[in-house]
């Protein structure tokens, strides 16, 4: 069951989050219709800065012995890579403005700069659960899609919140977190993802 649990915990990292939620708005939005090639060049982009980039910090980090775990289970090694993470967010967001995705899309990424500031913020006194607030996000991207756009496949729906409730118990088997860590960086994750996307397509209708 262990190695189960640190299967989902690796796959379901949050560095991958971004990733994931950039195809997931690519195939389940009208955005399906854009050419393939241009879809990989966003991708990419988004793999590279919100995961590629922070990996290597941390991998560095941990060579050199400034976080005790690459998986960054001490609380008080959290701090600096949170950083790191907003700095490839940043960067992100920047790259998808210069290549004029829709401001909702921008939105969701501006969502997750939020989530990080709060999991950042709420670090410095208790352990919020990085992996729940990361897959989090994505089920509240998912629910903020199918609110503006009126329409989204059920099964997404059930196999992201699947997945929340496979990773959270992973997370909780493993030792890393307790429930109450796991149901806070959900929370977290979703009312960033979900409030995003739905406020910044409403905000842009509006003017």
């Amino acid at each position: 069951m262990k190695k189960l649990a640190h299967f989902f915990s690796i796959v379901l990292t949050p560095l991958l989050m971004p990733f994931y939620g950039i195809w997931i708005l690519f195939f389940f939005s009208y955005l399906y219709i854009l050419p393939i090639s241009f879809k990989l060049f966003i991708a990419s982009g988004v793999l590279f800065f919100t995961a590629i980039m922070p990996a290597i910090a941390i991998l560095w980090m941990y060579k050199t012995g400034k976080v005790k775990s690459i998986g960054l289970n001490d609380q008080n090694d959290r701090e600096i890579p949170y950083l790191i993470n907003l700095i490839g967010y940043a960067f992100c967001l920047y790259f998808l403005y210069k290549v004029r995705l829709p401001v909702w899309i921008l939105g969701f990424f501006i969502g997750c700069i939020g989530s990080v500031i709060t999991a950042l913020l709420v670090n410095i006194r208790w352990k919020i659960s990085a992996h729940l607030t990361g897959i989090g996000g994505l089920t509240g991207l998912a629910f903020g899609l199918a609110s503006i756009q009126m329409t989204f496949p059920i099964v997404l729906f059930c196999v992201l919140i699947l997945l929340t409730g496979i990773l959270g118990s992973s997370r909780i088997g493993l030792g890393r977190h307790t429930l109450m860590q796991v149901i806070a960086g959900t929370i977290n994750g979703f009312i960033w993802g979900f409030g995003s996307i739905l406020l910044t397509s409403l905000y842009f209708k509006i003017i």
